[in-house]
């Protein structure tokens, strides 16, 4: 049981979300845990669209949500601003592309409190599906699919315990002021590298299933292979900064876009390698293909051969941004 209700600062980085951004206030609004004791920050990075409209509207009728400005836009900066502009001794960060189940926060910050070794505890992400459309649905599928996206246990694990990571995550502040704030240089993967920073310091990382996050994947095709893209982007950088907050799960997608373009090249050097590329690939395609069948058996085969070239596109759009991030990891930050 909780030590009464502790303030809790509900940090919520936004950017043109005026599609989610109600939703997700909502959600929060609904919480079980004490409202009064909530200072909820959206902090804005620049939305073109409705976005900050809405929440000036759930301002005025709620003094507690508040709405911040993010110059810089990245999401970690987003977090830092949320932290300074609260004193509260726990923070709980939320994705405004996603809503929450009532007992979200209040189970966040019982977990916190029952051990002062956990420096961050969150759930398990449900995925959604924005539409009905073929590729929204695909989507949804593939994040439930281990050969899709790796199967980390905040999609599928069922078990409480310590993990590697958490989505988004609760901390308290005295680990916040302990081991800094989010790396600003990072437009993705900071939570990895931030979590990876959490053990160093000698605090778990806690997972409960019971704590659930509904986010709604991408609906198209290409929007899911640009955030594919961008993810893995994420994933190359980060070998230049921390590379104890990568799994070796991250990197497969890079061996295996290696695989695809260097195979046919060293075959012309020695023609073995012709060999091994040819049966890689067909071990590919087989794992798609089943992969594909038996994720999509019981909601409809007609999804299947989409969800087969679903899973190969993101693939190699994360392999792709890996090696991106990799090669022009040191340009960026010259241009920074």
């Amino acid at each position: 049981m909780m030590n009464n209700f502790p303030n809790v600062a509900v940090i919520i980085p936004t950017l043109n979300e005026e599609h989610f951004i109600a939703t997700c206030l909502e959600s929060v609004l609904g919480q079980t845990y004490p409202l009064e004791k909530m200072d909820i920050m959206v902090v804005d990075g620049g939305s073109v669209d409705n976005t900050t409209a809405i929440v000036e509207q759930y301002h005025r009728q709620h003094e507690n949500i508040r709405l911040l400005y993010n110059e810089r836009k990245i999401q970690s900066i987003a977090f830092n601003i949320g932290v300074a502009n609260s004193t509260a001794p726990y923070i709980v960060r939320l994705d405004a592309h996603a809503t929450y189940n009532k007992e979200y926060i209040a189970l966040c910050i019982e977990a916190l409190q029952a051990d002062s070794k956990r420096g961050n505890a969150g759930g398990r992400v449900l995925i959604q599906a924005q539409n009905d459309s073929l590729w929204a649905v695909c989507n949804q599928i593939l994040n439930y699919s281990k050969f899709g996206i790796g199967g980390a246990t905040f999609r599928v694990g069922n078990q409480a315990g310590n993990v590697d990571t958490v989505p988004f995550g609760a901390f308290p502040r005295t680990v916040i002021e302990k081991i800094g704030g989010m790396r600003e240089d990072l437009p993705r993967g900071e939570d990895n590298e931030f979590n990876s920073r959490i053990h160093k310091a000698g605090y778990d990382v806690y997972y409960n299933p019971e704590i659930k996050i509904y986010y709604y994947a991408r609906p198209t095709l290409c929007s899911s292979c640009k955030q594919m893209f961008a993810n893995g982007e994420s994933i190359g950088h980060l070998l230049y900064i921390d590379r104890d907050a990568i799994g070796l799960r991250h990197l497969v997608p890079l061996f295996f876009v290696l695989g695809l373009v260097f195979g046919p090249i060293l075959a012309f050097f020695w023609r073995p390698f012709l060999y091994l590329w040819l049966v890689g690939g067909c071990a590919y395609l087989l794992c798609d293909i089943v992969a594909s069948i038996q994720a999509t058996y019981k909601g409809g085969l007609k999804y299947s051969l989409p969800l087969c070239w679903l899973f190969l596109c993101v693939h190699i759009s994360y392999g792709v941004g890996t090696i991106n991030g990799i090669l022009f990891h040191n340009v960026r930050n010259k241009k920074k």
